[in-house]
């Protein structure tokens, strides 16, 4: 029967019928014209293991003790042939295709750009910091790594200037920001129901300041020596709160302008408070270098000033 394994004949042994049937029928490739012929021929003596080869279909199968099953069938793909982007390929034996891209990346952080209908390139890292930024001039990428645009807010004063004394001055201003933001927090007099006064580069003029609530004004004179910007600020309560931006400080040829909005503890009901919200200017065309803070009267309790420069 199919599934005897092997038998060396020796000279003079006797071939029996069995032996015949198992080694020379059962474990032998058997040739017939079809299926149809094969279930013919072997009707009562299939075995597991038989195996045939049908001229009809080109098909060598093998019975798995319940059913005929292929062995193998003939393929269609008679190459491999590499496209865009991929390499290798072949006709015979093993084939290897490689995706080209894997080769295009030569060093860590390269991304793969196309440059191209069905072409690509890697482009290197940039340093540290730099942004991916579209540049249609750039060929044949399009792109490029580029330094930030600058942006935001820089602290000036680093760590803030505290209020104390009868004056505080936050000097040394560079020229190199388009406006500047002061916050000033806490602030606190020692007298109480006191304003708090700002001025530019130390000016203490008179007439050259102005503040005006937001409204139309088609005649205001610069009548101040300085501006206010928080009103009456109760002595025991440190929550006075204003913001200033002020516009274009750097340019040498116009006034300057700013717009702020304060809160203060009212002086008679602390729980209640005095808003202030106006713009006020100077009637210089210097650049601002510096900006002073000065309570109307007596000194500083508490309170920090943070000048912001905005890009």
């Amino acid at each position: 029967m199919a599934g005897a394994g092997y038998k060396l004949f020796n000279t003079g042994d006797v071939l029996t019928a069995a032996q015949v049937n198992t080694y020379l029928q059962e474990q032998v490739v058997m040739v017939f014209a079809s299926a149809t012929a094969r279930t013919t021929a072997l009707t009562g003596v299939l075995a597991e293991g038989m195996m045939s080869y049908l001229q009809d279909t080109n098909a060598v199968e093998v019975y798995d003790g319940s059913a005929w099953v292929s062995v193998g069938s003939t393929g269609d793909i008679t190459g491999v042939t590499a496209g865009t982007g991929i390499s290798g390929g072949g006709t015979t034996g093993t084939v290897t295709i490689t995706n080209d891209m894997a080769t295009t990346i030569t060093a860590s952080g390269d991304i793969v750009v196309g440059t191209g209908s069905g072409t690509y390139d890697n482009l290197p890292i940039g340093t540290t910091g730099q942004v991916l930024t579209a540049d249609t001039t750039v060929s044949p990428y399009k792109v490029k790594w580029a330094t930030a645009s600058s942006g935001g807010m820089t602290l000036i004063n680093t760590g803030g200037t505290t209020l104390t004394g009868s004056s505080v001055s936050i000097g040394s201003i560079p020229a190199t920001y388009k406006n500047l933001q002061l916050i000033i927090r806490d602030y606190k007099p020692a007298t109480d129901g006191t304003n708090l006064w700002m001025r530019f580069n130390n000016d203490s003029t008179a007439n050259r300041y102005t503040q005006e609530k937001n409204g139309t004004y088609t005649d205001a004179a610069f009548d101040q020596p300085q501006i206010t910007i928080i009103r009456a600020q109760d002595n025991g309560t440190d929550a006075g709160l204003a913001v200033v931006d002020v516009f274009d400080y750097a340019n040498t040829t116009t006034w300057k302008l700013c717009n702020y909005v304060s809160l203060a503890n009212n002086t008679t009901n602390t729980g209640n408070f005095n808003a202030f919200e106006s713009f006020g200017a100077w009637n210089q065309t210097s650049a601002i270098n510096e900006i002073n803070l000065i309570p109307a009267s007596g000194n500083f309790t508490s309170g920090t000033a943070y000048l912001y420069g905005v890009a």
